[in-house]
């Protein structure tokens, strides 16, 4: 297996981190030359791992191309690039439909979306793949979980809830403020939800309960959090949740 990677940035670095690490076989990742720094340093984790001249170089070397650009640059840098019908390419590129996609990489045989978070690095986490594809889940099988959906609607929705983590830190943030109101040091409330966050995300794993129900397994009649789950659901706060994803949801579909 020979992959290459258009474009050097942040979830290259954790795909090809988590490609190192896994027990897939590949013969070499060709990287593109942008952002020299980050490519080197990709370059040091394995022999195998090689930085190209080009773009097309890339290309040239590879069976399996991912397009790891943003949506402002992907028609420019993909219009440069001379594909072949034996390539197959996934893009981790938000915001741009599989029809657009396609004529930029005609007559590549294969096209397949995906959504690799941070988390591949570590082999955690769960990628998202439009449409379903064999090799683009046997390539992010091996750094986590996948989720193959059947429409592009379905795909774009996923993509829209990646845009709670930042709010989802800001919840950890707001918790850890308040810890230290009442006198931790900020390291210990930090280090505290971090473990707490792990255990929750670890019970999600070891069931096949609903939300709903875990929210109602954990919630004793009188208890402490049926009385922070009943407040926040009566102020509404869950609610904006979806409202704010309405939003983000239109914004992803408007550039598709």
């Amino acid at each position: 297996m020979r992959l290459g990677f258009i474009g050097t940035g942040v979830i290259t670095k954790a795909v090809v981190t988590g490609l190192v690490r896994s027990s897939l076989s590949f013969d070499r990742i060709a990287l593109s030359p942008r952002n020299a720094e980050m490519a080197a340093e990709l370059a040091a984790l394995d022999a195998r791992v090689e930085v190209c001249a080009s773009n097309q170089e890339v290309l040239d070397s590879s069976e399996i191309v991912c397009v790891a650009v943003v949506p402002q640059i992907v028609a420019d840098v993909l219009r440069e690039l001379h594909f072949e019908s034996r390539h197959q390419v996934i893009t981790f590129v938000p915001g741009t439909s599989i029809e657009k996609l396609n004529r930029l990489v005609c007559p590549a045989s294969k096209l397949a979306r995906a959504i690799p978070l941070p988390a591949v690095a570590d082999g955690k986490g769960c990628t998202a793949i439009y449409p379903p594809d064999g090799v683009a889940k046997s390539l992010f099988s091996a750094l986590g979980e996948t989720v193959e959906v059947e429409s592009e609607h379905q795909f774009d929705a996923l993509h829209a809830v990646t845009a709670t983590m930042a709010s989802s830190y800001a919840v950890l943030e707001h918790q850890a403020s308040w810890l230290t109101q009442q006198g931790l040091p900020y390291g210990a409330a930090r280090a505290f939800l971090s473990g707490y966050c792990v255990g929750l995300a670890h019970e999600t794993t070891q069931t096949e309960q609903s939300f709903a129900e875990m929210i109602e397994y954990l919630m004793t009649p009188g208890g402490l959090n049926e009385q922070l789950h009943s407040e926040l659901s009566s102020l509404g706060a869950y609610r904006h949740y979806g409202d704010a994803l309405d939003r983000v949801f239109a914004r992803v579909q408007d550039r598709a």
